[in-house]
């Protein structure tokens, strides 16, 4: 699951997955804001079936938080 997460979020953000890991903060990557981090969720969920429920969300600021909560499910 972490490497589908960081596939996704780096390919939504012109990145290598390499140049992501658990403690980069998502409002610090280049162009990155609340639209791209939805259309991030809404491609994992669509495509790989993995929920983020809106609430734990919110709360999400890094890469690690975002794989943290998608596992909870």
């Amino acid at each position: 699951m972490k490497e589908t997460i960081l596939k996704v979020l780096a390919a939504s953000m012109n990145m290598a997955p390499e140049d992501l890991n658990e403690s980069t903060v998502l409002a610090e990557l280049p162009d990155f804001d609340s639209l791209q981090f939805i259309m991030v969720i809404s491609e994992l969920e669509e495509n790989y079936q993995i929920e983020i429920p809106l609430d734990q969300a919110l709360e999400v600021k890094t890469v690690g938080d975002l794989i943290a909560c998608a596992e909870k499910k």
